[in-house]
């Protein structure tokens, strides 16, 4: 298992771009809630944040690509408005322990 990093390390209620064995993956932390997707838009396979910062809403709840503004509920990854509507952002296992984030 790899480690990602600590729980702390992540703000609330954002998106964070990170690279974890060569691998861009994206981290939405809700409160104690903890989302890892693939870092590519199923529309473009491009990343979802080419610009940087956040793509996702102030209440963490909908995440938004940069490129083209598509939508996808965070809790599932599901595109819920814009070109890929009805796919999927690629969900990554991942453990959580003692407030340490570790890929699987």
């Amino acid at each position: 298992m790899s480690l990602i990093g600590k729980l702390d390390d992540y703000p609330d209620n954002g998106s964070h771009n990170i690279v974890v064995d060569q691998r861009p993956l994206l981290l939405v932390r809700r409160g104690d809630a903890v989302f890892l997707y693939e870092n590519r838009c199923p529309h473009t396979g491009e990343t979802l944040d080419p610009m940087g910062g956040s793509v996702a809403s102030p209440d963490g709840l909908l995440l938004t690509c940069q490129r083209h503004a598509a939508e996808f509920i965070t809790d599932s990854g599901e595109c819920v408005g814009g070109a890929c509507q009805g796919e999927y952002l690629q969900a990554v296992a991942f453990t959580l322990s003692n407030n340490e984030l570790y890929l699987d």
